[in-house]
């Protein structure tokens, strides 16, 4: 548990160490108060999963299971629920709206299947044997892409946005300091942390996180909803599977 502390604590300085070089080398606005609430709220976004999955055990239905599917269903109530009764955040800027923004269907369709072709390529290129069980499908097929989507490409960044100015934009989505925020935690947090009590730096999982996490808030932001982000992230996991 110390080193998810350590662990946690690591990715959140990360996060300060880019806001801080926004606001000095690029003389860009910064909020911190802003950027404290999205810090607070990564912190209570891991608190949930560790306090839902430690309830799996006591569960008889649940116990017997390999997955966390426990701490991912708590985590998603507890963001929806945050989104719903945050005053400064609403659904529009979290992403929950299922309308598109116009014109962005084929792009996000080309997006999807670029992340697609990487991951599972990278899958294949490891070859360290795919895994069909009915429990790994279901749930990669439900649960990572609403949990992370809903949080990191949601809650979080909607937090994120109100401490940077997003006038940055990449192939028509508005990314920008918030983005390498988000991205830098997502990769960070498969990727970079403590284990033993020392640093430990995965170089290919933290940059493909990072990529593939770059490429759905790319996603998330040109299309104006998180549910294709959400759609593509199960995709990805699923086809990882077969490699």
């Amino acid at each position: 548990m110390i080193d998810l502390v350590y662990s946690i604590g690591l990715a959140v300085l990360g996060a300060l160490l880019i806001a801080v070089a926004v606001r000095v080398l690029l003389r860009e606005r910064v909020n911190f108060h802003a950027f404290a609430g999205g810090m607070a709220a990564l912190l209570f976004y891991w608190a949930v999963i560790v306090a839902g999955s430690e309830t799996q055990r006591m569960i008889p239905l649940l116990a017997g299971l390999s997955w966390n599917w426990s701490g991912k269903v708590v985590t998603i109530a507890a963001v929806l629920l945050a989104i719903a009764v945050l005053p400064w955040v609403t659904r529009e800027e979290a992403g929950l709206r299922l309308r598109l923004n116009p014109g962005s269907l084929v792009p996000a369709l080309v997006c999807a299947a670029l992340l697609c072709a990487l991951s599972w390529g990278v899958e294949a290129w490891m070859n360290d044997g795919r895994d069909l069980s009915a429990e790994r499908l279901l749930y990669q097929a439900l649960m990572p892409g609403i949990d992370e989507e809903l949080f990191f490409r949601g809650l979080l960044l909607a937090l994120l946005l109100r401490a940077f100015d997003e006038r940055w934009s990449f192939l028509g989505a508005p990314v920008g300091p918030a983005a390498l925020v988000v991205t830098f935690i997502f990769a960070a947090g498969h990727g970079l942390g403590v284990a033993d009590g020392q640093i430990r730096f995965d170089a290919l999982p933290f940059c493909m996180t990072g990529a593939l996490g770059f490429g759905l808030l790319w996603l998330r932001q040109r299309t104006g909803s998180v549910w294709p982000a959400i759609l593509a992230h199960n995709l990805i996991n699923v086809g990882n599977s077969f490699f």
